[in-house]
């Protein structure tokens, strides 16, 4: 009588199973085949305020009920507009990432100018300075990162009897790093260095080459995450005969 029991159960589910599969089936046949649109991906990396070429994207096939508002269906609609984001392979590309060029001006000059003038932000102005290795930070700082520039020089004070000073103080903060050069070694003082080129304000820029010209410069590196802009007093070499030097600059 227990075998029968579990015969009947056995019975059951597998009715069940086979009706499931039938709605199923049924179902599938009654529904119109979907319909496609290409949509171009991300194929690799692209870091934010550069120039997209054609081998860094991909075009893929999507429903067009979920083709995203924004889309492109060609490369070529892609290729020289600038990436306002880093964005990483697999990514779709919407319009609201790049910004494109705009050829439609009465301008007389170049409408189109440089690929590099493009990756300048609006208010901005590219400006390349050489930075060596320990200013340089190691040559961590890669394109897309943003720095800050430390200054550092001689100073003479306003006293009635001038002393020169030196001093090191924030020249520039949160700068948008556009692009690393190649490493030129001077064939006298073996000094290892590379070109930046960085986004800077018109008085950032004017600060930062006076900087360079008169004194040294080195860079921070900043986390992505911080924008904090900071309001530090310059830091001269009275700081350190401060008793409590330690607990004013953690």
């Amino acid at each position: 009588m227990q075998r029968k029991g579990f015969f009947l159960l056995a019975l059951i589910c597998g009715l069940i199973a086979a009706g499931s599969m039938y709605f199923y089936l049924h179902g599938a046949t009654r529904n119109p085949s979907v319909s496609l649109k290409p949509l171009v991906v991300v194929k690799t990396n692209i870091q934010a305020r550069s120039v997209i070429e054609a081998s860094q994207l991909v075009v893929k096939d999507v429903p067009v009920q979920g083709y995203p508002q924004g889309g492109f269906s060609s490369i070529q609609n892609v290729v020289g507009s600038v990436a306002l984001l880093n964005l990483s392979a697999g990514d779709l590309v919407l319009s609201a990432m790049l910004q494109r060029l705009n050829t439609q001006t009465s301008d007389t000059r170049n409408p189109a100018g440089g690929t590099t003038a493009l990756t300048v932000p609006d208010g901005k102005r590219a400006v390349a300075i050489p930075i060596g290795l320990v200013s340089g930070v190691g040559y961590a700082v890669k394109p897309g990162d943003h720095v800050d520039i430390l200054v550092t020089m001689d100073i003479k004070d306003s006293s009635p009897n001038p002393q020169v000073v030196t001093a090191t103080t924030l020249a520039a903060q949160d700068v948008l790093v556009l692009s690393v050069g190649e490493s030129i070694t001077g064939d006298k003082a073996k000094v290892d260095t590379k070109s930046y080129t960085m986004a800077l304000s018109v008085p950032q820029a004017m600060a930062v080459t006076y900087g360079s010209e008169k004194g040294s410069l080195r860079l921070l590196l900043r986390n992505p995450a911080n924008s904090n802009i900071r309001q530090d007093t310059p830091v001269t070499g009275n700081v350190f005969l401060d008793p409590n030097y330690i607990n004013r600059f953690k």
